[in-house]
């Protein structure tokens, strides 16, 4: 993604996002794609002094943004750049501040590896030239690859929290089958499933009881693995479910015709409204995984706003964003 586009995204949703509740001129000043807002009818004004003042109270490490699609990265280290200007405009040490960016504020999901592994050391190359012993510390990065279910032995989920509340477990067992089932072929379908809203620390603590007592069976091998990949799939459920202040992206751009037959058949029944290029599909993905009053951000081809397979995509933004 070019560097001036990646700016102007960031710019105008983190940025704006925070001098709407933090008006700062110096901060301002030194992002060069910010645009200040045209001026609006006094009705509209009023409805946005509104909104505004769910931002006046928010701290920096409460800023949530995601990049769902984030490739290697861009979006994610621009916004880095962006935070800690915003955390140090608040009186916090550049060091403290990129431990919290890392481990507060940044989100990110790939369904490619590579993709993932670059994304993530470039984030913690950002995080290391504002805090030189941040690699030593433990640090939790929000950062993803997308694993699917397929393959996973469910035989083996009998092993898992067998230390908990029998209660407890039970719903730990439902919501997991339940994931799992959602998470099947997630590597097609990435960042555009519909998660719905789980119990996150009880799955947590759900995957890691895992053990055994008495003899290991034959089916009890792999157990290590398939925990790993059951801890993988949480994490990047947990985020899926996750509202978000801010969502930036470069969209992958995919036509219907260029789809798989599964691909096609999950945008069609998932996506009715959007159905005709991935690219609108993450247009109402990105919407849906904002908080009511946060900011979208996306380079997208021009369509969507006159063809008519688009109508009801532009009465859904209209009418609800």
């Amino acid at each position: 993604t070019p560097d001036w586009i990646v700016r102007y995204m960031v710019e105008n949703s983190l940025g704006r996002l925070w001098l709407e509740g933090h008006p700062n001129d110096s901060l301002k000043s030194g992002w060069k794609y910010y645009l200040d807002e045209a001026e609006q009818e006094a009705e509209v004004q009023a409805q946005l002094a509104i909104i505004r003042e769910e931002y006046k109270d928010i701290k920096p490490e409460e800023i949530k943004v995601i990049d769902p699609c984030m490739g290697s990265g861009h979006i994610l280290v621009y916004a880095f750049d962006v935070l800690m200007q915003i955390y140090e405009s608040c009186g916090y040490s550049q060091r403290d501040a990129a431990r919290s960016i890392v481990e507060n504020n940044l989100y990110g999901l790939d369904i490619d590896q590579r993709a993932y592994q670059l994304a993530y050391f470039a984030v913690m190359m950002k995080a290391r030239q504002y805090n030189r012993r941040i690699l030593g510390e433990g640090v939790r990065c929000n950062l993803y690859a997308i694993e699917e279910s397929n393959g996973i032995n469910r035989q083996q989920l009998q092993y898992f929290g067998q230390s908990m509340d029998p209660l407890a477990r039970n719903l730990a067992m439902t919501q997991m089958q339940a994931l799992l089932d959602m998470m099947k072929d997630a590597k097609e379908y990435g960042s555009i499933i519909k998660m719905e809203q789980m119990d996150w620390p009880l799955l947590r603590e759900f995957v890691a009881s895992a053990g055994f007592t008495g003899q290991m069976t034959f089916d009890a091998v792999g157990l290590e693995e398939t925990k790993a990949r059951l801890q993988q799939l949480v994490e990047v459920g947990a985020l899926l479910a996750q509202k978000y202040d801010v969502v930036v992206t470069n969209p992958p751009y995919m036509g219907s015709s260029g789809m798989g037959a599964s691909l096609a058949e999950f945008v069609k029944r998932e996506y009715p409204d959007t159905k005709s290029d991935l690219s609108t599909v993450f247009m109402e993905k990105t919407l849906n995984l904002c908080q009511a009053s946060g900011f979208m951000a996306m380079i997208n081809i021009p369509v969507w706003m006159f063809l008519s397979s688009y109508e009801r995509l532009r009465e859904y933004i209209v009418k609800n964003h």
